[in-house]
């Protein structure tokens, strides 16, 4: 919707313009994955990288409140603009969705590589 409202000049483009900005944020906030409590977590391609950029901001990008709170802030200016609003409905349900999660005592756990490899339990 970013790219329909700032390609078409629509009025108010300045927010389709946010926009853009938002969504190359989230993503980038959102790429790696987290580790899960149990069983094993598979990592993205190319996710390490992301991983240690999310991991170096510490508590402010692992809370899952602050990302509730986050998602929420920056789907305010989508609502706006009519290209711009499903992306703002999306943001506004993944806060909610970052709020249950907090409320079942989840967080976000990055996913480092081995140290040691894996062992193997032998040929069949």
């Amino acid at each position: 919707g970013g790219i329909v409202g700032v390609a078409g000049q629509f009025r108010s483009w300045q927010f389709a313009a946010f926009g853009i900005a938002a969504g190359v944020f989230v993503c980038l906030l959102e790429y790696p994955r987290s580790k899960r409590g149990k069983g094993t977590s598979v990592e993205r391609t190319g996710q390490y990288c992301f991983t240690v950029c999310v991991k170096a901001f510490g508590p402010l990008t692992r809370n899952y409140y602050v990302r509730a709170f986050l998602h929420a802030a920056l789907c305010v200016p989508g609502g706006f603009m009519l290209a711009t609003v499903l992306g703002c409905v999306c943001l506004a349900i993944a806060s909610l969705i970052y709020l249950s999660a907090v409320i079942h005592g989840e967080h976000w756990e990055p996913i480092l590589p081995r140290t040691e490899p894996p062992k193997r339990t032998g040929e069949s």
